[in-house]
């Protein structure tokens, strides 16, 4: 028997806006609970996007929100944090020799597009790990 989890992934429903991307990867791995439990586990994408403001390009990084089901979430689930900003954020903390979690109060000035999703306590993690996409499962058990 294998340990290996068959992909569900499917080509033909993959949206192409990388945020509803996003929403749908983080539906596959949070409705296995092998994967992930529920509740648990947190995704991200860092996804150049206009600012609403400039129109300049920006680095937005989205994250699952605090709270929530990967299975079940939807696009209003994510936090949209622009990315230089949550990065000078905890530079500063660190700096300070500050702990990350009073940060926290400190990404509303960090938010992309006025969107009220909270972020995830794990914004750092998910800001600081250099790939376009980070996945954290918190799988519980065997």
């Amino acid at each position: 028997m294998s340990d290996r989890v068959p992909s569900r992934w499917d080509d033909a429903k993959a949206p192409q806006d990388p945020v509803d991307l996003l929403v749908y990867a983080s539906n596959l791995l949070g409705s296995d609970p092998r994967i992930t439990n529920y509740g648990g586990g947190n995704t991200s994408s860092k996804v150049a996007m206009a600012d609403p403001l400039t129109g300049e390009s920006v680095e937005v990084l989205w994250v699952k929100a605090s709270g929530g089901d990967l299975g079940s979430a939807k696009r209003g689930n994510f936090a949209s944090l622009y990315l230089d900003k949550v990065l000078a954020i905890e530079g500063h903390f660190a700096r300070e020799g500050k702990h990350e979690d009073e940060a926290v109060p400190l990404y509303a000035q960090a938010t992309y597009n006025l969107n009220p999703a909270a972020p995830s306590i794990d914004t750092p993690l998910h800001a600081y790990v250099p790939f376009a996409a980070v996945v954290r499962d918190s799988r519980v058990g065997p």
